[in-house]
């Protein structure tokens, strides 16, 4: 699945800053002189660079658009489960013509892009090739990245979430209002309009975790970086410039380390809690092994309640939640779908089958978990759910609670509870950009609330600035009941 783990690790990206030299004279002002007017100025900010790679001619162009429509039509099983597909074909005809000369791959990915939301599936889109990958190797060469990390307040405001330390005053919720004299709402809507997701709610937070890669495609690296922001507390203006930053933040590194991903701990009140940010094959053994001695700790101290927080977990493979997770929480057999549509490829053939035809179906096989697992917990299981989680992870939740398995905590889900999968990669022979579609589209094992996100057993309000809060107030739910 295309969307992976992405957790964001302020300690590493304020490590990674605290190593960047910051400019001299990086304050435009002293913080106390920060409410008013801004007397003081600084030098010229050096020019944007970027990594346009290869020129593709008009021709080229039009030929790999073309070739993404063609594949995607003849790959997803149908499109008009999610999208509406009048307003897809209206808006790829306004692109076409867009196409209207050579273009560089970043400026084609700038207009091919912006047919992503039109699709409102997150595995289905258009992408930069291997964007982790790229923006390594630029922070590897000497390159730099944009020194902030952001997130949505409930206003939708964009807000600073990480930032260099001495930057000015900023902290964490202070609402950005600029970069490099690009406003918050020029880049909301210049990324949104670019990201894939099921919903605007997805987008956002697709956003969120891409920003340093999308800012970099969309703006380019100068080196050093002019932030503006309002404090949340006097509400003072405050300005700053800083070096770029030389370290990825943890959502966008390509190879995150399993430590990263996944812990655990013992709460107050004897709540057992359990983070699993992706469900990454690579990562498969690392989980069994961290979920094998949590749930053998959460035995010997015998806690009251279990939390597996999965708010970070993009998906990745159905086999690590249905064997890591599942397997210590249930006795009961389950499954995360009640029906499919499926497009026949050559990779998932059966005998008989008809390769492009699309076959839908009822799903009655059921995963039948060890009856004698010997560390299985049997209390109250709480799974809590976020924006950003999605793909192998919507399956995981949903069979959880259409199982009564375990009570989903949070808000309304971004994603949508019937999700698409076994995604293909479209060949963009010509401008090398990475295009996906879905092969396969599940309906949730109730068999019905398809058209919403998943809605929560116990309602809990999602603060992306703060993230603790939001454990913090479904654990003292848990006591409290």
């Amino acid at each position: 699945m295309l969307v992976t783990r992405l957790l964001v690790s302020v300690a590493l990206l304020l490590s990674a800053l605290i190593a960047s030299p910051i400019a001299v004279g990086s304050a435009v002002s002293p913080p106390a002189a920060r409410c008013g007017a801004i007397a003081a100025t600084l030098p010229k900010r050096p020019a944007a660079k970027f990594a346009e790679g290869p020129t593709i001619s008009k021709a080229d162009l039009v030929s790999d658009f073309d070739a993404w429509m063609v594949g995607m039509r003849a790959l997803n099983p149908d499109i008009s489960i999610r999208a509406d597909v009048r307003a897809v074909d209206k808006q790829a005809a306004l692109i076409r013509l867009s196409l209207a000369g050579p273009m560089t791959r970043r400026q084609a990915w700038r207009q091919f892009a912006l047919l992503n939301p039109y699709l409102k599936d997150g595995h289905s889109g258009v992408y930069m090739p291997d964007y982790r990958g790229a923006l390594d190797a630029h922070v590897t060469a000497g390159g730099h990245i944009v020194p902030v990390e952001v997130r949505f307040a409930a206003d939708q405001s964009l807000r600073v979430f990480a930032v260099a330390p001495g930057a000015g005053g900023m902290v964490s919720g202070d609402r950005l209002v600029s970069i490099n004299g690009h406003s918050a709402k020029e880049m909301v809507t210049a990324m949104t309009e670019r990201s894939p997701g099921d919903t605007m709610s997805f987008q956002r937070a697709y956003v969120e975790r891409r920003f340093a890669a999308l800012y970099w495609f969309l703006y380019g690296d100068t080196g050093q970086y002019d932030l503006a922001a309002e404090s949340v507390q006097s509400g003072c203006h405050l300005q700053v410039r800083l070096a770029g930053a030389t370290t990825l933040p943890e959502a966008l590194q390509p190879n995150p380390k399993a430590q990263e991903l996944f812990g655990w701990r013992i709460l107050a009140g004897d709540v057992g809690y359990l983070r699993v940010d992706a469900f990454d094959g690579r990562q498969s053994d690392a989980l069994a092994n961290i979920a094998k001695l949590a749930f053998t700790q959460f035995k010997q101290r015998a806690i009251h309640a279990l939390i597996i927080d999965v708010r970070e977990n993009g998906g990745g493979d159905d086999p690590l939640w249905q064997q890591s997770l599942m397997e210590y929480i249930t006795e009961k057999p389950y499954a995360q779908l009640s029906r499919y549509a499926q497009r026949v490829t050559k990779e998932n053939a059966d005998p008989g089958d008809v390769v492009g035809d699309v076959k839908r179906g009822d799903y009655t096989d059921r995963f039948m978990p060890k009856p004698d697992e010997p560390i299985r917990f049997g209390g109250p299981v709480y799974i809590l759910a976020g924006p950003f989680s999605y793909s192998a992870t919507i399956q995981f939740i949903v069979a959880a609670q259409d199982f009564g398995i375990a009570k989903i905590a949070g808000e309304e889900t971004a994603a949508l509870s019937c999700q698409t999968g076994q995604v293909r990669r479209i060949e963009q022979a010509k401008t090398g950009l990475g295009a996906f579609t879905p092969v396969t589209a599940y309906t949730r094992p109730s068999g019905h609330g398809c058209e919403r996100g998943v809605i929560p057993d116990v309602p809990i309000t999602n603060n992306e600035v703060s993230p603790d809060e939001m454990l913090d107030s479904l654990v003292s739910w848990i006591r409290a009941h």
